[in-house]
């Protein structure tokens, strides 16, 4: 992460002097990030295509027209650094104002080095982000499940909206693909997987050697179409080949492919923006019981990323009875829920949680989890839910997922 700093500074004020008594700030700034100073001569050129992103640190006040000057030359979202020194912060203030009346958006960063600090990377991980996501190439392989009714999207609103071109790709390409693997390519990839399990309960390995074929299957689609994420109808695998797709998609989750269960679009999308903003893995599942007195929720479904969890057993598919499931275990601690949901996409839920045990229920799909949302009232999931399944992800992101939302150059509904 690279980040140029364009400095403000009323030349009615001693720059040597200016410059000594913000070399703390700067210094502190710059403590676990890149940030290099720049003039003119870096706004003007190609060289500021080097940098991930182009602050204005305003240092005194009397800046507002130096800050006119070089206006047009600055892309994207203003960003403003404004110290407690020197007029700084009032200055901003005006100058904030100014863009905001060309039309134009901005932001003030004020506070500790740190802080700003942080805002700073939230910023740039934000915008790099928005890149990826458009014109990005979901593939839709079946339709989503017959069960998912508020599940569908407008591909040309999405489209307009988001950037992402949505591919529909029948289920029978992935079935004839699977038609050519060999037991002996799908046996190599069965004996990899069942080392790393601490156990292995109903599948035989008959059943292994078929879900390690939709692994290679689900593969070939990706790289025919070029996508950068998926969501799978994986019901029709059970009825068709008698296998599932809980395996394969664990597993191309695990190598930065974002795979989502039935079909289900929005939940997918939601995977592939937690999976950029926070480069982990997520977990997508669905709350299987409420506990509105304290604000407890456990979700569970039967596939999972064997590389975010600590250790996983092997397991059947949970509905079914077939195939091959997984029941994984995750960390405890700091979890972010979310969704984007809605035909274009434009409602939203996130909320910051505790993982606070792992679960082994019998009458639940195989990977399951009691998540504690303290002080928060819970009842948006028997009110005002976005679909039912939810997305997870470890660690607290609600404060950069509000960054990102805030972002978006649309309106987007808020739930809970």
């Amino acid at each position: 992460m690279k980040i140029g700093m364009y400095s403000l500074f009323s030349p009615i004020h001693d720059e040597d002097s200016i410059s000594q008594t913000l070399e703390q700030f700067v210094k502190d700034l710059s403590n676990d990030i890149n940030i290099e100073e720049i003039g003119e001569e870096e706004l003007n050129s190609a060289k500021k295509e080097e940098y991930d992103l182009i602050a204005v640190f305003v240092k005194t006040g009397g800046t507002e027209n130096l800050f006119k000057d070089i206006f047009d030359k600055l892309e994207g979202p203003i960003i403003l650094i404004a110290t407690s020194l020197h007029n700084s912060l009032a200055a901003s203030m005006e100058i904030l104002s100014w863009i905001q009346s060309q039309g134009r958006d901005g932001r003030i960063l004020h506070g500790k080095p740190v802080e700003i600090s942080n805002k700073l990377k939230d910023v740039v991980t934000v915008n790099k982000t928005i890149e990826k996501i458009n014109d990005s190439k979901l593939g839709v392989i079946g339709d989503p499940s017959d069960w998912l009714i508020d599940s569908h999207i407008n591909k040309k609103e999405v489209k307009g909206k988001w950037g992402i071109n949505v591919i529909d790709i029948p289920i029978k390409e992935v079935i004839d693909e699977y038609e050519e693997i060999t037991e002996e390519q799908a046996e190599k990839l069965t004996n990899d997987f069942t080392k790393k399990a601490v156990n292995i309960k109903e599948p035989s390995k008959e059943d292994l050697i078929k879900a390690s074929k939709v692994y290679y299957a689900l593969k070939s689609i990706v790289k025919k179409y070029d996508l950068n994420a998926f969501t799978l109808r994986c019901f029709d695998l059970v009825t068709e080949l008698k296998t599932t797709g809980c395996l394969a998609l664990s597993l191309l989750n695990n190598e930065g492919i974002v795979a989502g269960c039935e079909g289900d679009v929005p939940a997918a999308v939601s995977m592939m923006i937690l999976n950029y903003l926070t480069d982990k893995i997520p977990f997508m599942a669905n709350p299987v019981s409420l506990n509105t007195n304290k604000n407890k929720v456990k979700f569970a479904h039967c596939t999972i990323a064997t590389d975010s969890v600590n250790d996983y057993i092997i397991r059947s598919h949970f509905e079914t009875g077939i195939g091959v499931g997984i029941q994984g275990e995750l960390n405890k601690g700091d979890i972010t829920l979310f969704k984007i949901g809605g035909s274009a996409l434009n409602h939203v839920v996130y909320k910051n949680a505790k993982l606070i045990n792992n679960l082994n229920s019998k009458f639940a799909c195989r990977t399951q989890i009691l998540v504690d949302f303290k002080n928060d009232d819970i009842s948006y999931f028997l009110t005002e839910p976005i679909g039912n399944h939810h997305i997870i992800v470890e660690g607290a992101n609600q404060d950069l997922i509000k960054e990102f939302i805030d972002r978006l150059d649309f309106n987007t509904i808020k739930h809970w």
